[in-house]
């Protein structure tokens, strides 16, 4: 009687950009937030990671036709104002994504045909004093859930509870094995050849980030 052999793990682009991060996104000022490269320790810019792991989700799934990024006119100021809004919706094809993973809920989101802001904002769930660190937090909590990362509880000040994420050596290894090179060109490419597109994109997530930030009141 044979047994089951584990399947390997599976990425999705945003994910190997979360665990590759130091080669999406510069390193940490003293003053910006960090979040820690699970591969390398190196602490990246979580902003600008965050950026990264969004675009390679966004981009992916438009190439792959389940969905599609659609600028779309509109107006403001009692209609004196012409504006250009970017909108996410379903594609005429198909394609499949590790559950819990960005690119997962990008095509269920799809379905609703709305402002890539708000697909954004939706995901990020709730206010939060640090947005990019929570929304690379609901990413990891992805590849956990699926037990290719372990979490790991722990009590600050006996108050707050934070999660932090381990990378088993099984995940490790089958992530080496993975080209992170398609994923860089893929973004090098929208950069260069459709930079509208990822200026919009771009506008989209910082205004994302910024409404989901707590006030300081």
């Amino acid at each position: 009687m044979s047994e089951d052999v584990p399947s390997a793990p599976v990425f999705a682009p945003s994910e190997l950009v979360i665990l590759f991060g130091d080669r999406f996104a510069p390193e940490a000022g003293l003053l910006g937030s960090k979040e820690e490269i699970l591969t390398s320790g190196v602490k990246v810019s979580s902003e600008k990671l965050m950026n990264a792991a969004i675009k390679a989700a966004l981009y992916t799934v438009h190439r792959s036709g389940a969905a599609k990024l659609q600028p779309r006119a509109g107006k403001a100021l009692f209609g004196l104002m012409n504006t250009q809004k970017l909108f996410w919706l379903q594609g005429p094809g198909s394609a499949s994504f590790p559950a819990g993973s960005l690119e997962a809920y990008l095509v269920e989101a799809a379905v609703m045909e709305q402002e890539v802001e708000n697909v954004l904002k939706a995901f990020i769930g709730e206010e939060s004093s640090n947005p990019p660190q929570r929304a690379l937090g609901l990413m990891k909590r992805g590849m956990s859930e699926r037990g290719m990362l372990e979490a790991e509880m722990k009590k600050t000040m006996m108050v707050f509870t934070t999660i932090d994420y381990v990378l088993p050596a099984t995940t490790r290894m089958a992530a080496e094995a993975e080209s992170i090179a398609p994923i860089q060109q893929l973004l090098r490419e929208f950069e260069q050849r459709e930079p509208e597109l990822d200026k919009a994109v771009q506008k989209d997530i910082d205004a994302a980030r910024v409404s989901m930030t707590e006030s300081s009141d």
